[in-house]
């Protein structure tokens, strides 16, 4: 036995001896570095942030350590301690430069540095931290006491405020606004259920940053800053909170607003006022009015109310949120007024020549609400009452009623609605299926086309009957059928106008028939309309919604163009056109057809534009637009091939490369005598070749010369008994990068032969080395005229070759025909040379003898 303890004594002597030895190897230099190694690993492996420990000293009453990273931030910590009772005084100096690295530590993400520089004292169980922060180009004061571990005093002060766009940065998030915020807090916190003290928010201009706001949200604000001010005051077991928030856009107050420490409950009233805020497009004008009462003697039956204030009887909802997490929410609407409602409509839309009265009810339940998958149920019923709406003098609806219906949760609703507004029967369904819409059906029968059109300040008349059951809807596509059909629709001559910006003359009335089907959004239509105005169908048409392409058939006639004409020329007498129109790949292709007045075919197609037209009867299209005292005979023959690339006009010029062709023979022209003009420029003093030329060329088709205007505004009703016989017109162009070649342009009488040459820059409509000449047998220009300037004001330079002077009798006999054409150059007088150079090198003959 005493073998035995002797053995067990010596063991425990060399245990002492080495539990002793390695006690003071840990404070000598091999020691230290053995902990500093041992730290530095520990720290990496938690975050890879490159801790390194550049000065390491554990001796028996102090330290000092100097810590670094990756980013070369600087960590100091040195002091004196007692080895006994651990009690230290200590010294913290820190510059780190970013914090994003330590994330893995931290738990959250911070962008920026920080420095510390302060002082920690530990006496026994108490501890004392006195320490100036610097972080997000703010200063900060903090003066932290614990008592037994425990805490006792918070003071917090930053006296030049905290810079909240930095802040922002520093903590991960967007700069929705500048500005800085005072913030001081001094409170005995030695009992956390119950502490004394207070603490104060503030700042007199936080401006938000409008730009950003409206790009990420939507959200439209005044280029106003925000004011605000909070106060706490901790009383006994709570804090009492008065909060103010000023601005031109947003106003609110709280008074009473406590915080509970011993369950976290919240008792007290926020009332909140805004104006003009936007979302997207939509301006909140008038000022709307919030209470939030909040209210529980626990957390854990939390409850709000909210009441939203924009007309006298307020919109209510009850929430219930144990432990500030919403679980149900009631919203309540008892007897809304509908003319309040209209007044504060009229805020954003013109609703003077409305008057409405009437009532509407809205009852909703939101249950089961899970923050975390967003998922609820909702149940919901809204109920109108419509007593009167009028509309000037029109009644558009007495006594009528709106219902609606809502059920289902997050992942599906229905809504059942149905009215019997505007004289209709009308029921609508619908499914929404994670917040998309699934399907949709609705039936409207003997719906009055004139209350509706006068609620959206149209004119029109007749019923209508529509159907549509859609479902199936995924990628923009859906399946479906659709018809529509009313015995008479009138839609008065300004409603046309206003929903075509053209200018019908008169009121068109038609019969309607429409129906069409899809399947995956693809699927087929037909359009009818019958009215003694006219005719129109649309038949074969094909719709393919994902590839966004449309296709269709059409026929139309009209017995009397005049009745539906809705151009500012005076057209009369019938018209049929037939074709097939289409859109795919954004870019769209017609063909027409019409026989009135020849063979008329347009094809646009693949960016090209062909038109043909022959044997066009001049006559009948004389009589059509209303020139048959100006042209009383001729065939033309007209081809266009150009190719029709862009998006605008502009566009589409610059890229006309192509040919422009008309022919015609036999044209009568009455009340102006080319020969008798020709012959007169002997005896005159100048010459007006344009005035003869341009009115010959465009006359034919009532274009350029007259713009429309009434054939006797143009002072030739003297003149009807004179005449000109064009044996022969030829007009061809070649286009170029929107500029037109003259390439074969003249016209040939019985004794006079007119020529043209040069070019029309259409991009800016001027002339480009244009002249016009009246040519000999030898194609050399008797007389000639160069053409400057734009198309509405053109400069002509006059030269002679055959006479001593020439005049311009045309100019004074058809003047309203070239408005702010000048001579810019007299006459050149002179002899004929013996040898000329040919102007004209076409094929328009000269006439014989």
């Amino acid at each position: 036995m005493k073998k035995f303890l002797k053995v067990l004594g010596g063991i425990l002597i060399a245990l002492i001896l080495i539990v002793v030895g390695a006690f003071f190897w840990l404070f000598s230099s091999s020691g230290n570095a053995f902990l500093k190694n041992k730290i530095t690993q520990i720290a990496n492996e938690q975050a890879p942030i490159g801790l390194e420990f550049t000065h390491f000293k554990l001796g028996f009453s102090d330290y000092a350590f100097a810590i670094t990273d990756k980013q070369k931030s600087q960590i100091a910590l040195s002091g004196d301690y007692s080895l006994f009772t651990l009690n230290t005084n200590a010294k913290i100096n820190a510059v780190v430069k970013d914090l994003a690295p330590y994330e893995t530590l931290l738990g959250m993400k911070l962008n920026g540095g920080v420095s510390i520089n302060g002082d920690v004292v530990k006496k026994s169980n108490d501890l004392e931290v006195k320490a100036d922060i610097k972080a997000f180009n703010s200063a900060i004061e903090a003066d932290v006491s614990l008592k037994d571990y425990k805490p006792k005093r918070l003071f917090i002060t930053s006296k030049e405020g905290i810079n909240v766009e930095s802040l922002l940065t520093f903590l991960n998030q967007p700069k929705y606004a500048k500005g800085r915020i005072l913030l001081n807090a001094d409170m005995d916190i030695s009992n956390l259920a119950a502490p004394s003290g207070g603490f104060q928010i503030a700042s007199n201009a936080i401006s938000p940053n409008i730009a950003l706001l409206e790009k990420t949200y939507g959200l439209h604000l005044p280029n106003d800053p925000l004011t605000l001010a909070i106060n706490g005051e901790a009383k006994g077991d709570s804090i009492a909170t008065t909060l103010l928030a000023n601005a031109s856009y947003l106003n609110v107050k709280s008074q009473n607003l406590n915080a509970s420490l011993k369950d976290f409950s919240t008792n007290g009233t926020i009332v909140a006022s805004t104006q003009n805020i936007g979302f997207n497009t939509f301006m909140l004008k008038t000022p709307l009015t919030t209470t939030l009462n909040l209210k529980s003697s626990t957390i854990s039956n939390q409850e709000a109310t909210l009441a939203l204030q924009a007309v006298s009887n307020p919109i209510l909802a009850h929430i219930a949120m144990p432990n500030y997490t919403p679980k149900t929410i009631q919203v309540n609407a008892k007897d809304l007024s509908l003319q309040e409602l209209l007044k504060l409509a009229s805020s954003y839309v013109d609703t003077r020549a409305y008057a409405v009265n009437g009532t509407l009810n809205l009852d909703a339940v939101v249950d089961k609400i899970n923050l975390k998958n967003l998922s609820y149920t909702l149940k919901g019923q809204l109920n109108s009452v419509i007593e009167s709406l009028r509309f000037q003098d029109l009644n558009l609806a007495q006594n009528n009623h709106l219902k609606a219906d809502i059920n289902g949760d997050s992942k599906a609703l229905k809504v059942n609605a149905n009215s019997d507004l505007f004289d209709s029967s009308l029921n609508a369904n619908a499914q929404l299926h994670n917040n998309a819409l699934s399907s949709v059906r609705v039936d409207i029968e003997h719906l009055n086309v004139e209350k509706l059109a006068k609620m959206l300040q149209y004119d029109a008349q007749g019923t209508l009957n529509a159907k549509a059951d859609l479902k199936n809807f995924k990628d923009s596509n859906f399946d479906g059928t659709f018809s529509a059909q009313s015995p008479s629709i009138t839609l008065s001559k300004a409603t046309l106008n206003a929903l075509s910006g053209m200018h019908f003359k008169k009121d068109l009335a038609f019969a309607l028939d429409a129906e069409g089907k899809l399947n995956g959004g693809n699927g087929n239509a037909t359009l009818t309309l019958k009215g003694d105005s006219l005719n129109a169908e649309i038949k074969n048409a094909k719709i393919n919604l994902a590839k966004n392409a449309y296709s269709a058939d059409f026929n139309f006639n009209t017995k009397e163009i005049a009745n539906i004409n809705p151009l500012d020329l005076k057209l009369k007498g019938a018209l049929s056109l037939n074709g097939s129109v289409a859109l795919a790949n954004n870019k769209p292709s017609l063909s027409l057809q019409n026989r009135d007045f020849g063979e008329l075919d347009a094809v646009l197609k693949d960016e090209k534009l062909l038109v043909k037209a022959n044997n066009i009867d001049i006559k009948k299209i004389a009589t059509f637009m209303d020139y048959e005292k100006i042209l009383k005979g001729g065939i033309a023959n007209l081809n266009v091939d150009l190719p029709i690339k862009g998006d605008d006009a502009k566009t589409i010029i610059q890229n006309l490369n192509g040919t422009a062709e008309l022919n015609a023979h036999d044209l009568e022209i009455y009340s102006l005598d080319i020969d008798a003009l020709a012959r007169s420029y002997e005896n005159a003093n100048s010459v007006n070749l344009l005035d003869i030329g341009a009115f010959v060329l465009a006359g034919p088709l009532g274009l350029a010369a007259t713009k429309g205007t009434d054939v006797g505004s143009l002072g030739l009703n003297s003149l009807v008994n004179t005449k000109s016989v064009i044996k022969n017109l030829r007009a061809q162009f070649t286009l170029k990068n929107g500029i037109a070649n003259a390439s074969d342009v003249a016209f040939v009488t019985g004794k006079t032969r007119i020529a043209a040459k040069g070019a029309i820059n259409l991009n800016n409509n001027a002339f480009n080395n244009f002249e016009i000449a009246l040519l000999e047998a030898n194609n050399c220009a008797k007389y000639s005229q160069k053409i400057k300037g734009t198309l509405d004001k053109p400069d002509i330079e006059t030269t002679a070759a055959t006479v001593q002077t020439a005049v311009n009798l045309a100019n004074s006999l058809l003047g309203k025909l070239t408005k702010g054409s000048k001579t810019i150059a007299t006459p050149v007088l002179g002899k004929q040379e013996e040898k000329c150079v040919p102007f004209y090198h076409g094929s328009v003959k000269h006439p014989t003898k």
